[in-house]
This record gives structure tokens, sequence and C-alpha cells, in this order.
């Protein structure tokens, strides 16, 4: 056994030009789908984090009807008896944060200008931790001792020429159908990277809201826990408790609301897929030809074997090792390269600009062991499957036709 494994080891490397050529062709494939995934994984984690944080939180718990869109009223899908909710989300050492959430449209005017936007309220005292992912590239976060100061996105502050410290009023209907309104000053303006929610989105403290909306009720309970990875464990743990407590109410995960994510994730692994197949198949059929090409060289050392007595399958099995050696340093080599690749652009902090962000990204490239795992053995697979066929075909040649090429 170790003879023949020495000899597939010789034999993969008798020509080491064209061996060469074949390792640098698999390690080109393993590094790009490392480099790829890397890339791909920390640009959609990145999204979820900021999808999660500013907009949907962990879990949202809300009356069926809100979810449901029943009621034809609003004032119908608010939670009264919210504070007990909170209360008892509050025991679970997983949550980092509970609050009470109003979400609106209003009018956002400025002397004379005016333009719809999208209202989000926070609670500034128990929803801190949020701050950093809204980035506030001016001003100050919000706080419950400036209850009547907001803060604007910095796509919509850019359209109504708002800066830190301008006045602006915001217009809106009550859950009772009256017109409210309410002057109010702009203390921040921040930039999510996504430019759907910071062209059409400010916040505003909740109980603000709730004092402009004429309610002490909130439409939701936005929920964050310590880790994302946590959100299904707590989902399971909330529901019984929330069917005695509030049974009129009904829990949804972020992923259930994030379409964006979801679309995004979807798009990213199906172009993965699709790039793993590309870059695959263009390897099976380059080394399936430099191994036709090195077994019609060594068509009378195969004759030979044969009149020696080895069977059809000692041969392919031969050629299979060889096959397998040449995929494993391919794959070895090609993990290094993506790992030294993928520090390199890590280290040097290249912005990019992807579609629907609203300022520049810096490309990082996570180091990802399932991914290397996976195109690693991608790699010695396809070599062995780029040997198989020519190999077999050659075995089943005479024995005296092959013997002739000795001559």
């Amino acid at each position: 056994m170790w003879l023949r494994i020495k000899i597939a080891m010789r034999n993969a490397f008798r020509n080491r030009r064209r061996s060469l050529l074949s390792i640098f062709m698999i390690a080109g494939a393993v590094c790009s789908i490392i480099l790829f995934e890397g890339f791909t994984y920390n640009m959609v984690e990145g999204l979820r984090e900021t999808t999660i944080e500013t907009q949907t939180g962990h879990l949202q718990i809300a009356l069926d009807t809100y979810w449901e869109k029943k009621k034809l009223k609003p004032k119908e899908n608010l939670i009264h008896n919210y504070s007990k909710i909170l209360k008892e989300l509050n025991q679970d050492p997983r949550i980092k944060y509970a609050a009470g959430r109003l979400e609106f449209f209003g009018l956002l005017s400025r002397g004379e200008e005016s333009i719809s936007a999208r209202v989000i309220t926070v609670d500034p005292e128990k929803e801190k931790t949020r701050n950093q992912y809204f980035n506030f590239r001016e001003g100050r976060v919000l706080s419950s001792k400036r209850p009547f100061h907001i803060a604007v996105g910095g796509g919509l502050a850019k359209k109504l020429g708002i800066k830190t410290g301008t006045s602006v009023t915001v217009l809106t209907h009550t859950y009772d159908g009256i017109v409210n309104a309410m002057d109010l000053k702009v203390s921040g303006i921040f930039q999510t990277d996504i430019a759907e929610f910071d062209d059409n989105t400010l916040l505003m403290p909740l109980k603000t809201a709730q004092q402009l909306l004429d309610t002490k009720a909130v439409e939701q309970i936005i929920v964050g826990l310590n880790s994302s990875w946590d959100t299904k464990a707590v989902l399971e743990t909330l529901s019984p408790r929330l069917s005695s407590l509030a049974p009129e109410t009904r829990v949804k995960t972020w992923f259930q609301l994030a379409t964006l994510y979801k679309q995004v994730s979807m798009f990213n692994r199906v172009q993965n897929a699709m790039i793993q197949f590309i870059l695959m198949t263009l390897v099976l059929l380059s080394i399936a030809n430099t191994v036709g090409m090195s077994i019609l060289e060594r068509t009378g050392e195969i004759g030979t074997l044969r009149a020696l007595g080895e069977q059809r399958g000692s041969v392919v099995l031969q050629f299979v090792t060889e096959g397998f050696f040449l995929g494993l340093f391919g794959a070895s080599v090609g993990t290094l390269l993506g790992i030294g690749v993928a520090y390199l652009f890590n280290s040097m902090k290249i912005p990019v600009v992807f579609p629907g962000a609203s300022s520049p990204i810096i490309i990082t490239i996570a180091i990802l062991i399932p991914s290397i795992a996976k195109s690693c053995v991608f790699g010695v697979l396809v070599t062995v499957m780029a040997t198989i066929l020519p190999a077999r075909r050659a075995v089943k040649m005479n024995i005296v036709q092959a013997l002739r090429h000795n001559i």
C-alpha cells in the first residue's frame, strides 16, 4: 500500500511543468471560493446586524390584528398593557433591551419646504446600545433629557437642508383622526448605510410621539437580544409566556420582517453557487485534459502493468491516487493563498459603494473555516473525478496495442 502511494506521488509530479499548472489551476479556484464567500459573508452579516439594530430588533410583539392588517382603524391595533409585558421580558437575561414602539408617517417641514417622512420612535433610556448602529455623523444621540429633540436620516436631512440645531415641524394625524403638529429641534443626523432608511426616516423619543399622537399605548414591542443566535431559543421560551400574559399578541422574528436582508442573502447564495459551479467545471475540464495527455504518454506503461497481471481497477486506482495528491496540493496552496490575499485586502481598507447603500463600505473578507473545508473538498473531488474517466478509458485498451507504444 505504501509503495503504491509513493509511486503515485512520484508520478503526480513526473512532469513538473504540467503538474504545477494543474496545482495552480486548482489553487486559483479554491482561493477564489474562499475570498468570495468571505466577502459576501461579511457583507450579509453586516446588513443583518444593521437591519436588526436600526429597524426590526430581534423580535417584535404586536396584536394579531396589527400583523394581519384586519382593522381599518389603527387605534384598534394598539397595545395598552405593554408595561406589564416589558416587565416580564426584562426578567430574561438573554434580552438586552425591550421597549415600546410607534411607527407612523407624517409631514416634516422646515420653513416653507415639506416632505413626507417615516417616524420611528426610540426609548432613549432603554435602547442606548442601538446608538452605535445609527452612526451619528453630526450632533448628539437622543436623550430623555431632551424630549423635544429628534434625529434625522442623512438623506432626509439633505433633501430639506437640515443641520444640527435646525427647528422643524412634524405634522400628522392622531389615532382619533385629528390633525396635530409639534415643533421640534434636530439633535443629530445619522447614517445607517441603508439608503432607503436614511432617505425617509427620522427618530423621535417614544413619549414625545405618544404626546403627538395623543395616546399612552404602543403599536409594537421591540426586543433586542445579546446575540442574534439566541433568537430561536428566546422565541420558543417567550411564546408560551405571552400566550398566558397577552393572548391577543403574536411574536415575529427579525428574519420574518427583514425583506431586504432576505433578498440580498438569497441573491448571494445563488451567486456563490453559480460561481463555484463555473470554477469547478473549468477545473474539471482542464484537469481532465491534462490527465488525458499524461495517460496518453504513459500508454506503454499501462500496457506493461496489464501484461504483468495488474487488474484494471488497480491501474485506475493508481491514476486516481495521483489525481488525489494533485488535488490535495492544489487545495493546500489555494487555502494559503486565499488567507494571504484576505489579510492583504483587509489591511488595505478599500472602500466600495454597494447598491442600496448610502455611503462607501470598507471591503472586509472573513476567513471562514467551513468555506475553507468546502473549497478544499471540492478541489480534491473535482480533480479525482477528472482523473477517473481518462483512466477508465485507458485501461480498456488492448494490451498488445498498448505494449507497441514501448517500441
